[in-house]
């Protein structure tokens, strides 16, 4: 293609890729290969020529391909949905940049026009404050200890000298994950709760290792954390075995059939009240086998609703 490019010709994609026996796409991943390595390419409704001049005026930010660049589109979409207001801005201007240097060639303006196939449902969106976050993200990176004022669904508002490690986001929230250094406790706060502006203290703290962060989170369920780690047991019927095969919603999760096609799934996850909802949302097609105490727990829950109901 560049030494017949080069002799002047003008190139229809068609037409090349007819020649060599391979598809549109592959001579539209070539020519994208040709600009990228900084061929002035020039193309035209399905046409191929060099530039009269050696100056490329295409946008090729970061060395993206077209590809990546859509699927960069598709991430700063679902960033727009998940941050909810705190970097609303800043997506908007990814995405209107990134659109600007897929239009600078109508070569690739389709995979703008992809994006478009793609929806994503809003989730439940948080205000959350980018004051909150810069300088969580600014405590975390100096290893400074802050002091924020949380506002708290139940006891109203409440002070917290914390030790700042991760933001954690789980089941459509953003969390802080830190440890409390009062109560000597590490836990999760909603970030969302946080009230403007959170104090950077002069005390530092040591960061635990990231290995030893990412393990303790790896123990979450949801969106509750605590030191301690359950071993839990879930028999599901025939009937929904299925739809949890095809789901992994945990690192730990273990899953074994039985020959009636009903499975046994086990997970070691803290947090055991949000496992008891999900067991519950499956009816009588799920039951808690072990541990014994948590099946208790559930069956006093299930002559609680069944009360409730009958009256």
């Amino acid at each position: 293609m560049l030494y017949e490019l080069a002799k002047g010709r003008t190139l229809r994609t068609s037409e090349v890729a007819q020649t060599f026996g391979v598809s549109r796409r592959t001579i539209e991943r070539y020519v994208e290969e040709l600009k990228m390595a900084g061929v002035p390419v020039f193309t035209s409704s399905g046409t191929l020529r060099l530039s009269s001049s050696l100056m490329i005026d295409y946008d090729y930010t970061l060395g993206l391909s077209a590809r990546e660049k859509k699927v960069l589109l598709l991430i700063s979409s679902l960033a727009e949905k998940y941050f909810g207001n705190a970097f609303s801005q800043h997506t908007e201007n990814i995405t209107l940049k990134i659109k600007e240097s897929l239009n600078l060639d109508p070569f690739f303006y389709q995979y703008e026009e992809l994006t478009q196939y793609y929806t994503i449902l809003t989730p439940r969106r948080e205000n959350v404050h980018i004051g909150v976050i810069e300088t969580l993200e600014a405590a975390m990176s100096s290893r400074q200890v802050v002091r924020l004022s949380y506002r708290h669904p139940s006891d109203g508002h409440q002070m917290y000298i914390v030790e700042p490690y991760r933001l954690v986001f789980s089941d459509e929230h953003w969390f802080l994950f830190c440890r409390d250094i009062q109560r000597d406790c590490r836990f999760f706060l909603r970030v969302s709760r946080i009230l403007h502006p959170v104090e950077r203290l002069s005390r530092k703290f040591s960061m635990p290792a990231q290995s030893a962060i990412e393990k303790a989170l790896s123990r979450v369920w949801g969106t509750h954390y605590a030191d301690t780690e359950y071993t839990i047991t879930v028999w599901f019927s025939s009937d929904v075995a299925r739809i949890i095969k095809d789901t992994t919603r945990h690192p730990s999760q273990k899953i074994y059939e039985n020959p009636d096609g009903s499975i046994y799934y086990t997970v070691c996850a803290c947090g055991y009240r949000e496992i008891i909802s999900w067991v519950l949302s499956y009816g009588s097609k799920a039951k808690v086998i072990a541990p014994f105490w948590i099946a208790e727990e559930i069956a006093q829950e299930i002559e609680r609703m069944h009360k409730l109901y009958r009256t």
